[in-house]
């Protein structure tokens, strides 16, 4: 049997993209994952547009936001009332940080539950720190600039990204 495989053009443009702007989470209250975000994350409160009709707030650093959302339903989801299992491989939000040592001793410091791993590619390795926000949403922190970032496809219109970050 001969398999062909064909790269397949697609007929239609990709949005006009420009970069991540925020991520909107729930959360049961509002103020305390303010705290956790601004003390722990190091974001910064920002206004929010005073025409919302709810409760949240947004947040702002490293180029990215956070809205927070308040859904007071929360509370009877039995995953967050019980300590959740950190699992490197469920959904997560993932920040790249300047020293992995040092994030897990401020973790630590702060009485913090989290677990780490590494992947290897090739002789490089970047670390990585999992932990959970007050609504059990997973972060991660790690050195993941150490690897690469290498299209596959070579009508990806990415410019492959060495290690320091140079074209």
């Amino acid at each position: 049997m001969i398999v062909e495989i064909e790269e397949v053009s697609s007929c239609c443009q990709p949005l006009p993209l420009l970069s991540l702007n925020h991520v909107s989470l729930l959360v049961r209250d509002v103020w305390n994952s303010v705290r956790f975000y601004e003390d722990v994350m190091g974001f910064c409160l920002v206004k929010r547009p005073s025409s919302f009709n709810f409760h949240g707030a947004w947040l702002y650093n490293y180029g990215v936001g956070i809205h927070l959302l308040e859904n007071k339903a929360m509370e009877d989801y039995d995953a967050i009332n019980e300590p959740r299992l950190i699992n490197p491989k469920d959904n997560h939000i993932s920040f790249q940080c300047t020293d992995v040592v040092v994030v897990k001793r401020r973790l630590e410091e702060m009485g913090m539950r989290y677990v780490t791993a590494v992947v290897e590619e090739e002789g490089m390795k970047v670390d990585q720190v999992f932990f959970h926000d007050p609504d059990g949403y997973m972060i991660e922190i790690c050195n993941c600039d150490n690897l690469p970032i290498l299209p596959i496809s070579s009508s990806c219109p990415l410019k492959p990204r060495n290690i320091n970050g140079t074209i």
